[in-house]
C-alpha cells in the first residue's frame, strides 16, 4: 500500500505589525497614507469569518506600490461581532507588508508607531498566529 506524506503549505513571504489604535479604520488609513506616503484604499470584499453569531465581517484597505508591486494590507481585527484573531487581543489592525519591502523598509515599525493616532505597534511572527492564515484572504 502506498503511503502520501502531506506537507503543510509554506509560510508566506509577509511581514506582519499589530496596532493598537482607538480610531475607526478610515480615520487610521488616512494617517498611514499620509504619514508612510501611501494610498490605501478599502477592499470591495470583506474579509468573512463564522461565529457562533453569525458571519463577522472585517474591513480590510490594500495598498500596491506602482514601482516595486510590494503590496500593503490593513486589516481590522474587531467587527461588531468578535474579533478575527482572538488570540491576539491587544491589536486592533494588522498591517501585512511583503518581506521585501519591510526589509527595503527598515523604519518601517518606526514610521508606523509614529503616525498620528497609533497608541503602539508591535511585530508579530507569521508562524506564532494561530489563525495567522486569515490574514492573507
Amino acid at each position: 500500500m502506498a503511503r502520501l506524506r502531506l506537507d503543510p503549505p509554506p509560510e508566506p513571504d509577509v511581514t506582519i505589525i499589530g496596532i493598537s489604535s482607538h480610531v475607526n479604520d478610515y480615520r487610521l488609513c488616512w494617517a498611514l497614507n499620509r504619514s508612510m506616503g501611501l494610498e490605501l484604499s478599502r477592499r470591495h470584499t470583506d474579509i468573512v469569518d463564522s461565529t457562533k453569531h453569525g458571519p463577522a465581517h472585517y474591513a480590510v484597505f490594500d495598498h500596491t506600490d506602482p514601482e516595486t508591486e510590494a503590496r500593503y494590507t490593513l486589516v481590522s481585527n474587531n467587527s461588531g461581532d468578535g474579533r478575527l484573531l482572538k488570540d491576539q487581543r491587544q491589536a486592533n489592525y494588522f498591517l501585512v507588508v511583503d518581506a521585501e519591502e519591510a526589509e527595503r523598509r527598515p523604519d518601517l515599525l518606526d514610521r508606523v508607531l509614529a503616525t498620528e493616532f497609533v497608541l503602539t505597534a508591535f511585530p508579530l511572527a507569521y508562524k506564532d498566529l494561530r489563525a495567522g492564515h486569515k490574514l492573507l484572504l
